[in-house]
C-alpha cells in the first residue's frame, strides 16, 4: 500500500502563471521542489494522457512535460519514461507518427514507451479483488509514478480527473465494462454500468498510486469535451492543482470549477473505501487560494437531445452511462466532422435508450445499442404501410353500360421498414458506428465520413474489420 494512503492531511499547490513551463516548476517549487518527490537513481514513469489526435488539448502540453522531464533529471532520476494505454485500442505509434512526439521526448532526456508492445514491455498479473487484470511490469517496478494529467470536460465524470488518467495504466481489454445484470437490480435506473465503471477505475488506482499528482488547466476545453468537437471552447485558465495525494487534488480541482463532492460519484466512493483524503479541512492549500479563482466554464450537456445537430432529430429513453457517453462522442463527431455529409442527408433520426419515443418520420432511422434495439421491436416505425386502390371493373361491361360505376377497394400491404441502421453493443463501439453509418449512406452522402473512415482504418487495430450490422 502506497504510504499516501496512510496520513490523514496533504498539501495540494494551486497555481496560476502565463506560462505553461512555470505553471509546472512553481507549483512544485511551492510543495517544497522536485527533490522532495525525487530521489537520486530513480527510476521515473511518467504517465500522461494519450487519447486520439483530435486537436489540442486533448493529449498533454508538451512545453510543460518537457520542464517536468527537466526537473527530474535535475533530482538525479536515472531513467525518464512517458507512456500510456491510448483510448479505443489506437496504437501508440499512430499517435507518435501524427504528433511527432517521440523525438520530442528523446531530446530532452526521456523516452516514450509503446506499451503494446509485450515483448518489449511484459505484463504481469495483479489480482483485485476476485478478478486479475494485467499491467506492464515497467510500471510496477519503476520507483516513483508520476500522474501528468490534462482538464477538460467530461460527459460522465464532469471533468477529466487524474483518477480517470489512472485508468490507461492497463490495457484496454481490462478497462472494458461488461453488462451483468444483478437480481432484483434495475440496470437502469441504478446506472449500473457507471457504478462498475467507477469501481474498476477505483481498482486500478490502488494498484499502484502515483507519488505526484498534476492536474493541467493552463489551457481547457469546456463545452464539448474532452476531444476538440465543433462546439468545444479553448480558454486559458492558467491554473495548474498539484499534489501528492489524487484523491485530494482532483478535490481541489473539482472545487474550482465549483463541483461539490456530493455530486461526485467517483471521489464519494473514494471516501467510501478511504483511498484519499477528501476532507478539506486535512487539505493545506498552497499557492492561490480557492475563492480567489473565479472559474465559470460550460460543461457538457447532459442530454443526447441538447446536442444540435443539422438535419437530425435525436430521441432518447432511459439510458445506461455507458451508451450515453458513446452516443455523445458519436454525435459530436458527426457534428464536427460531417458538416457537408448532413447537406446530402434528410430527415435523419438517432434513437438511443431503452424505449426511445417514435420518430417523426420513417427514413434514415439509425437505433444505437441493445436497450434501444431490442425495446423499439414492435415499434411502429419498424413496419411502413402502403395502400393501393385496385379497379375490379369488368372490362366489357364497363363498354355495354356507359353508367356503370367502377368498384373500387383499397388494398393494405405491410412491409418491414429497411430505412434503419441498427448499431448493437452496450455501448457500442464508437468506430464501428461510423462505419455502420458509411455502409447506410454510401460514399455519394457522406464523402466526408468515407475520408475519415479510410484514416481510422490506419489508426485503430480492429477497424478495418467492424461487425456491422445495419437494416438493409
Amino acid at each position: 500500500m502506497n504510504e499516501n494512503s496512510k496520513v490523514n492531511s496533504t498539501e495540494v499547490a494551486i497555481i496560476k502563471s502565463t506560462s505553461p513551463s512555470k505553471l509546472i516548476t512553481t507549483g512544485i517549487e511551492t510543495l517544497g521542489g522536485i527533490s522532495a518527490f525525487i530521489e537520486k537513481g530513480d527510476q521515473v514513469f511518467i504517465k500522461i494522457n494519450l487519447r486520439v489526435p483530435y486537436g489540442f488539448p486533448v493529449n498533454v502540453n508538451f512545453e510543460a512535460l518537457r520542464d517536468l522531464i527537466i526537473l527530474c533529471k535535475s533530482a538525479g532520476a536515472s531513467q525518464i519514461f512517458i507512456g500510456s494505454f491510448p483510448d479505443h485500442g489506437m496504437k501508440t505509434q499512430s499517435i507518435v507518427n501524427i504528433l511527432g512526439i517521440a523525438s520530442y521526448i528523446e531530446n530532452v532526456g526521456a523516452k516514450l514507451l509503446f506499451l503494446e508492445d509485450q515483448t518489449k514491455y511484459p505484463l504481469i498479473d495483479h489480482a483485485i479483488k476476485d478478478k486479475i487484470v494485467k499491467i506492464p511490469e515497467i510500471i510496477l517496478k519503476s520507483d516513483k509514478l508520476i500522474f501528468f494529467n490534462q482538464v477538460s470536460v467530461d460527459p460522465l465524470f464532469k471533468i477529466t480527473l487524474s483518477l480517470l488518467n489512472s485508468y490507461s495504466l492497463v490495457p484496454n481489454r481490462y478497462q472494458r465494462i461488461e453488462k451483468v445484470i444483478r437480481n432484483g437490480k434495475d440496470y437502469l435506473l441504478l446506472d449500473q454500468y457507471k457504478q462498475d465503471l467507477i469501481s474498476n477505475i477505483l481498482d486500478i488506482y490502488t494498484i499502484k498510486k502515483p507519488d505526484l499528482v498534476i492536474n493541467d488547466m493552463f489551457y481547457f476545453l469546456e463545452g464539448a469535451g474532452p476531444f476538440v468537437y465543433r462546439d468545444s471552447n479553448l480558454i486559458s485558465p492558467g491554473l495548474g492543482i498539484i499534489g501528492r495525494d489524487a484523491i485530494a487534488v482532483d478535490l481541489i480541482t473539482q472545487k474550482l470549477l465549483g463541483i461539490d463532492l456530493s455530486s461526485s460519484d467517483i471521489l464519494i466512493e473514494a471516501r467510501n473505501r478511504k483511498l484519499g483524503i477528501t476532507d478539506i479541512s486535512n487539505i493545506t492549500i498552497t499557492g492561490e487560494s480557492v475563492e480567489n479563482i473565479n472559474l465559470k466554464i460550460k460543461f457538457s450537456a447532459y442530454k443526447l437531445e441538447d446536442i444540435n445537430i443539422k438535419n437530425t432529430t435525436i430521441k432518447a429513453g432511459r439510458i445506461c452511462s455507458g451508451c450515453f457517453k458513446e452516443a455523445y462522442n458519436l454525435l459530436n463527431f458527426i457534428k464536427t466532422y460531417m458538416t457537408k455529409d448532413l447537406k446530402y442527408i434528410k430527415n435523419q433520426c438517432f434513437l438511443a435508450g431503452e424505449n426511445p419515443p417514435e420518430p417523426k418520420f420513417l427514413d434514415n432511422i439509425i437505433i444505437f445499442g441493445e436497450c434501444a434495439i431490442n425495446s423499439t421491436k414492435n415499434h411502429e416505425f419498424r413496419k411502413i404501410q402502403t395502400t393501393t386502390d385496385r379497379n375490379y371493373v369488368e372490362n366489357v361491361k364497363g363498354k355495354i353500360k356507359k353508367d356503370y360505376k367502377s368498384q373500387k377497394t383499397t388494398k393494405v400491404k405491410v412491409k418491414t421498414n429497411k430505412r434503419i441502421i441498427e448499431i448493437p453493443g452496450c455501448p457500442p463501439n464508437l468506430y464501428e458506428s461510423l462505419y455502420s453509418i458509411q455502409k447506410y449512406y454510401k460514399k455519394s452522402q457522406t464523402p466526408n465520413l468515407s475520408f475519415y473512415n479510410n484514416l481510422i482504418k490506419t489508426f485503430y487495430e480492429k477497424a478495418s474489420n467492424p461487425k456491422i450490422k445495419t437494416g438493409d
